[in-house]
């Protein structure tokens, strides 16, 4: 009588069939299917849920996530909305895919982000003589007003994260102990939408084993805005923060810019920019007057 006997080897199963050996590989989990798994276990969301707000079953999300289905546009596109994707990782989706990206990703300086260059260095130009400027996806100011420029260390350093953490600001900001943990969930929030991220990943690490120790706000707190305080010299500077961005952006640069801009909270503070805007104003007519 003849039979079948099962046998197990490395990464596939084989059968002995009628004296003949018939090999069948295992499905290996697909580039699309290990991004999908993690975008949505990052959000916790089960695959029930995740398929009830995409509109689709639970086993097809299944089906996606161990690579026995290959998704559609339409269908990558509807996770992306269940998942409130950025638009970075829903381009990346789209290449795990086998998909061209569906989003530009323009950089700042080019011909096609004209538009938006002018309205950016419109908006700095204008809310002098208070510092402003423009930060990028992984906290690197971008662009800088002049009273924003002055605040800015001579060694280069221009990424934000780390200019707080780690660099000059750090010394600068009187209230960093108190503005240190918001900071941090501030930028556990951003790497959480960006999981693949390591340059967002290596920043947390930064901020969090540079946190320790400081003291954490609780719910108590008489604060109605935690703004920063910075000592300039023998002056105190208290100011408000406003962060402004494009509205229903569709470009990925677009996306993650965002704008700082920041106010004087108190009548000192505005006397402090207006006074050092004049100085700056008169070595400027000093060094013109010179040069001709």
């Amino acid at each position: 009588m003849q039979g079948t006997i099962p046998s197990e080897g490395m990464g596939r199963v084989s059968i002995v069939r009628h004296n003949e050996l018939v090999s069948q590989p295992t499905r290996s989990v697909t580039p699309f299917g290990a991004v999908l798994r993690l975008a949505r276990t990052t959000r916790g969301l089960s695959q029930l849920a995740l398929s009830s707000a995409a509109g689709t079953s639970s086993r097809h999300v299944s089906f996606l996530e161990t690579g026995r289905s290959r998704p559609s546009r339409e269908m990558v596109e509807r996770i992306s909305e269940a998942l409130r994707l950025p638009l970075r990782e829903r381009n990346r989706l789209h290449v795990a895919a086998g998909l061209a990206p569906a989003y530009p990703n323009e950089v700042l300086d080019s011909a096609e982000l004209a538009v938006f260059q002018s309205v950016i260095d419109r908006l700095l130009a204008s809310h002098g003589p208070y510092p402003a400027y423009v930060v990028d996806g992984h906290w690197n100011i971008v662009r800088a007003n002049p009273a924003a420029s002055a605040l800015l260390p001579s060694d280069g350093e221009r990424n934000l994260v780390r200019l707080t953490f780690a660099g000059a600001w750090r010394n600068l900001i009187t209230n960093w102990d108190d503005l240190a943990w918001p900071a941090v969930e501030r930028l556990q929030a951003d790497a959480a939408r960006f999981p693949s991220d390591e340059v967002l990943a290596s920043l947390v690490v930064l901020a969090v084993t540079q946190a320790r120790g400081a003291r954490q706000s609780g719910a108590g707190s008489s604060e109605r805005v935690l703004c920063p305080i910075f000592r300039l010299g023998d002056e105190t500077v208290r100011m408000v923060s406003v962060v402004a961005q494009f509205g229903s952006p569709r470009d990925v640069t677009l996306e993650e810019l965002r704008i700082e801009l920041f106010y004087p909270a108190d009548v000192a503070a505005d006397e402090y920019f207006h006074r050092v805007a004049a100085l700056r104003s008169a070595s400027a007519a000093r060094a013109t007057t010179h040069s001709a």
